[in-house]
């Protein structure tokens, strides 16, 4: 009887075992990581007592910040060039600085596999950075907008305020949807009129709707752009039509809209305003800005 129950006991805490095993490999399966809007492939991060670690190579795609590793004291450091802060962590110990603080690490910092493996939310949180996690897709959200742009962003000039919004970080959840059309000329943006935390961005026959949040452009919606006549799938009256792929909840502009045109062939930047019927009511041009094209955005009369 005795030797019954024991075989038992050991059936019942190997199956637990090999339970607690599958759960932890498929908290790990399938698990993503969007860095300031694009999807870092190949990092391998693990998941130990529910927190993600990445290797430290990972850290420095995170916009401003240097990775440095000193082998001897097994020290990371990792600096922002935008802050000026850093923050400093040991293989081994659950003791970090930040700047001359000291804080408590979750999980410390290990070695995996040849590579020193950090916990990935506590670096984004030391150094200001946006970390959130999104259950439905398993995916570590992790992005860091410049000071200078958050600065643009809540300027009261509208021209300034929409370039910062188009240079956030632009991060989808969903799978992008592939474009349908040769690349050209850049894409063209659209705006309701006198606003600046919401636009839609149409380049190769797709379009994208994006809302400004907490420093970032979140893209809630994304379709392809119909080259018929217009249907009953307007996303712009008149202006912007969209097929039956699509994802997410379809916008709807109405009221005047504001568009900006990316002619960098040409080196021209075309822009306006329709009516809420889709007729343009104002149409103007400007040369292409020098930084790369970042600043398309001009500023339209008696706005």
């Amino acid at each position: 009887m005795k030797k019954s129950l024991f075989i038992c006991s050991l059936i019942l805490s190997l199956s637990m075992q090999t339970a607690t095993g599958a759960m932890a490999a498929s908290s790990q399966k399938g698990l993503s990581l969007n860095i300031n809007g694009s999807v870092a492939n190949g990092q391998n991060p693990v998941v130990i007592d529910n927190v993600t670690l990445v290797p430290i190579r990972t850290v420095s795609l995170i916009p401003n910040l240097k990775v440095d590793w000193n082998n001897k004291t097994k020290t990371v450091t990792v600096s922002d060039s935008d802050t000026k802060n850093k923050l400093k962590l040991t293989v081994g110990s659950n003791i970090a600085y930040v700047n001359d603080k000291k804080v408590s690490v979750g999980v410390n910092p290990t070695v995996k596999e040849d590579a020193v493996y950090v916990p990935f939310r506590f670096i984004g949180e030391a150094l200001d950075a946006k970390v959130l996690w999104n259950p439905d897709t398993k995916t570590v959200v992790i992005y860091k907008p410049s000071q200078t742009l958050l600065q643009r962003f809540a300027s009261n000039k509208l021209e300034e305020s929409r370039n910062a919004a188009i240079q956030l970080p632009r991060i989808s959840l969903q799978e992008e949807l592939a474009g349908n059309e040769e690349g050209g000329d850049g894409g063209t943006y659209y705006f309701p009129n006198k606003k600046s935390n919401s636009f839609i961005y149409a380049y190769r026959g797709i379009a994208q709707y994006a809302e400004v949040k907490d420093g970032a452009a979140w893209v809630k919606w994304e379709g392809q752009i119909s080259t018929s006549k217009p249907n009953n799938k307007s996303v712009i009256p008149n202006v912007l039509q969209v097929s039956e792929k699509e994802w997410g909840d379809r916008p709807s502009f109405t009221g005047k809209i504001d568009f900006f045109k990316d002619l960098w062939k040409t080196e021209q930047v075309k822009f306006g305003t329709f009516d809420e019927n889709g007729n343009i009511i104002y149409e103007g041009e400007k040369s292409f800005p020098n930084n790369k094209g970042k600043d398309i955005i001009a500023t339209i009369p008696a706005e």
